[in-house]
């Protein structure tokens, strides 16, 4: 028994041993495995370690260089919570607005509260909270242009303002960064390059003027010259001159455009024209162009174009004479086809459409692009011998588009080209304006006297002096006997009086107008009153008119300002033969003509504001001594006119107003200022419509500008006109003594100047004719002899 439980018991013990040896080893695998882990997890926790710690070393590098940029940066970068508090601002704000670098201290502050003090404007402070506002609530960046004195220097500069919406991960604000770039030196850079092109512009636009005024003279003394000089060739070479002058005057008229549209300075002037007369004065000018040449023109013109319009005129004739001049120019033979067309696109307006077609050179379609382009020309080798800037085109649409409009090209190369220009204007008057006239336009040349006729006698009757002062010169080449009025009814006495050959009658002047003094004249006892020639003096040279004074008395209608060779035309048709004489060339230069105006010197011309007095002498003929009578008369007249121009006109006191208003138009055109001419049409216009309200509204500007003209062609005048016995011989030897100095140096500015004053001066006659040789002299560069000559004067070697 004993055996057999000791067997069972050491059998339990080995069984248990085994368990236990078993457990052991699965206890030693698991602390093995646990080790393992424990060793892994060491390493884990290591590189872990390693890895937080190279991450906290880059984002510590990171933060400094973002700092760094931050702080140092030229840009200005402020950081706002959704407060709109300070959370961040970059150093160069902190010294411009010398705030403190303490960070808890910024961040109370609000950025309003310390920022609007540094905006120099009021609106710049509500667009940046504008743009602050755009931001958060659209969640996209925003930006503005703005001006800022930070740190209220005195200092302003601009700056360009960037807001940027700042959100975390659910797209929830958490605030707005600001970045203002400083843009002052761009700005200055800017403004310096626009100075600089303003500059260049305005030089061109003083050139431009300074270049026209003797321009103006040639033309004008080549025409004297003409009249003078009877040999056939030198009458060609003056031609010559002329034509070549008045070449050169269009191509400084296109710079002075130029120059206006580059520096802002062009404007239009809306007034109320006739269509058929701005249409036929642009195609007569063509006419004459064209008269020596092989080429047909062809018109074809909307007879239903409205009779008158409102907008800017001479820019819609300019735009005409454009077109048609390139292709004047660029065609040698063949046709030139011109057509004018209207569109109405409301009640008050209509679209003018233009076309000028030519069988001439024609554009190549690579040269198409370049074709409005500025300083422009086309082929130069080609058409090296074409006159021209290359501006034209560039300047037409321009013009076209500043009247709504624009102008565009098509062309075949070697078979011609077509322009067609569009264009809005105003209608004043949708009454069809009809047919138009083709006169020939030359009021500016010098006219072809065939006969002299000092037999003959001729009245003019006016109710503007200055307009009879022009007629009388311009009459004074035939060498008649010319009787002047200012009224219908001292007319009718006139005739009645004496016998006249031809009568020039002006068709608006007060009490009788020139239909009813016609009337009366031809209702005169006797048949010589029915068959005396009456020609209307108007300033409609529409078609129809001529119908409505010959229905009314008259045989025959002259434009004004008169065109002197429709006045040849006139007199040739009109002037018993009985009593013409063949006429020498040096009869046409005006032999008879009225006596020059007491004390004016026929060697100055007058610079008047206001009155281009080179138009002025030209349309009087060129004549300038009668020029200077001319302004004389009318500043007189105009002073005597002031009174209609007061108040506004009650209904009895219309008529008259609207017939003085019409004759200052007259008088102010003759004179050259063209300006004042076109206020005093529009308050005729306005007259004629009863528009109290546009009268009122311009008639006390309207005399307030013709009393300064007065005074200025007063005080112009006065400089010309030696008060005899009154001498201002000292200061003329002082500006002598100077004159002579800037003449040793050739200073031209002072040599100018000098000249100037002493022309000025009342100097004895001797003295006045130095002078007058001193600027021939000058003149010629002949500066010793110049100098020479002064010093004989002044009595020294």
């Amino acid at each position: 028994m004993s055996d057999t439980a000791a067997g069972i018991g050491e059998s339990d013990a080995a069984a248990t041993i085994a368990a236990l040896n078993l457990q052991i080893k699965k206890l030693k695998r698991e602390s093995s495995l646990l080790k393992n882990t424990m060793d892994m997890a060491e390493v884990v926790s290591r590189t872990r370690a390693k890895y937080y710690a190279a991450l906290q070393s880059e984002k510590n590098r990171q933060e400094k260089y973002l700092n760094m940029l931050l702080k140092n940066s030229i840009n200005i970068i402020l950081l706002l919570d959704n407060e709109d508090r300070f959370a961040y601002c970059s150093n160069k704000f902190m010294r411009l607005a010398a705030l403190s670098p303490n960070t808890d201290e910024l961040r109370r502050v609000a950025f309003f509260d310390l920022f609007t003090p540094y905006f120099t404007e009021e609106s710049s402070a509500e667009t940046l909270k504008e743009l602050l506002k755009a931001a958060k609530a659209n969640k996209t960046p925003t930006q503005a242009d703005m001006k800022l004195d930070i740190g209220r220097r005195g200092e302003t500069r601009f700056y360009s303002v960037y807001v940027t919406p700042m959100t975390d991960a659910s797209e929830t604000m958490d605030g707005v960064m600001i970045l203002l770039h400083d843009t002052t030196d761009l700005v200055q850079a800017k403004e310096k390059a626009e100075a600089a092109s303003k500059a260049k512009s305005s030089f061109l636009a003083h050139m431009s003027h300074e270049i026209r005024s003797p321009m103006n003279a040639i033309i004008g003394m080549s025409e004297l010259a003409q009249r003078e000089f009877g040999k056939p060739k030198c009458l060609e070479y003056i031609a010559g001159i002329r034509n070549a002058g008045s070449n050169l005057l269009s191509i400084i008229n296109d710079i002075l455009d130029f120059s206006k549209i580059e520096t802002g300075g062009f404007l239009l002037n809306s007034a109320r024209y006739e269509t058929a007369s701005l249409l036929n004065d642009a195609l007569t000018i063509i006419r004459v162009q064209l008269a020596e040449a092989p080429i047909k023109f062809i018109t074809e013109i909307d007879r239903a174009l409205p009779a008158y319009m409102t907008g800017d005129g001479n820019r819609v004739r300019q735009v005409l004479l454009n077109l048609l001049s390139n292709a004047v120019k660029y065609t040698k033979n063949g046709f030139i086809e011109f057509s004018a067309s209207g569109e109405p696109v409301s009640d008050t307006e209509i679209r003018l459409t233009f076309t000028v077609e030519d069988s001439g050179v024609g554009i190549r379609a690579e040269d198409m692009p370049l074709l409005f382009g500025n300083f422009v020309r086309i082929e130069e080798t080609r058409h090296r011998n074409v006159e021209g800037t290359g501006l034209g085109l560039a300047i037409t649409r321009e013009l076209c588009r500043a009247m709504g409009g624009d102008v565009a090209a098509e062309s075949e190369y070697g078979k011609g080209s077509a322009f067609t220009a569009t264009l809005l204007q105003s209608v004043t008057d949708w009454s069809p304006m009809g047919e138009i006239d083709g006169k020939t336009d030359s009021r500016h040349s010098a006219p072809t006297i065939s006969f002299i006729a000092p037999e003959a006698s001729v009245l003019v009757v006016d109710d503007l002096p200055s307009n009879l002062l022009v007629a009388e010169g311009l009459l004074a080449p035939w060498k008649t006997s010319v009787i002047s009025c200012l009224s219908g009814r001292e007319a009718i006495e006139l005739v009645r009086e004496r016998p006249f050959d031809l009568v020039f009658m002006d068709h608006m002047m007060p009490d009788m107008d020139g239909i009813e003094t016609a009337a009366a004249i031809r209702a005169m006892e006797g048949e010589q009153y029915g068959r005396i020639p009456i020609v209307a003096l108007t300033a409609n040279a529409v078609s129809g008119m001529r119908e409505m004074f010959l229905q009314n008395g008259f045989d025959d209608f002259l434009s004004k300002p008169i065109d002197t060779s429709k006045l040849c035309e006139i007199m040739e048709k009109w002037l018993p033969v009985s009593k013409r004489a063949e006429a020498r060339i040096s009869d046409a230069a005006g032999d008879g003509s009225p006596p020059e105006p007491a004390s004016f010197s026929p060697d100055i011309e007058p610079d008047i504001e206001g009155v281009d007095t080179a138009a002025g002498i030209a349309g009087i003929g060129g004549l300038r001594e009668q020029y200077l009578g001319v302004l004389e008369m009318f500043c007189r007249d105009a002073e005597s006119r002031l009174p209609y121009f007061e108040k506004i006109p009650g209904k009895a006191d219309a008529q008259s107003f609207i017939t003085q208003v019409h004759a200052m138009k007259s008088g102010l055109a003759n004179i050259g200022a063209e300006d004042l001419s076109q206020a005093a049409a529009r308050l005729e216009d306005a007259g004629r419509k009863g528009d109290m309200a546009a009268i009122g509204g311009n008639i006390a500007q309207f005399r307030e500008n013709l009393t300064a003209l007065a005074a200025r062609i007063k005080a112009a005048l006065a400089k010309l006109r030696p008060e005899g016995g009154n001498f201002e011989t000292p200061l003329a030897l002082d500006s002598l003594k100077r004159l002579k100095e800037a003449l040793e140096t050739e200073n031209m500015d002072g040599i100018d100047g000098e000249l100037l004053t002493l022309q000025g001066l009342r100097l004895e006659p001797n003295m006045r004719e130095t002078v007058a040789e001193l600027d021939e002299l000058i003149l010629a560069a002949e500066f010793t002899r110049a100098a020479d000559a002064v010093k004989m004067l002044l009595g020294k070697d």
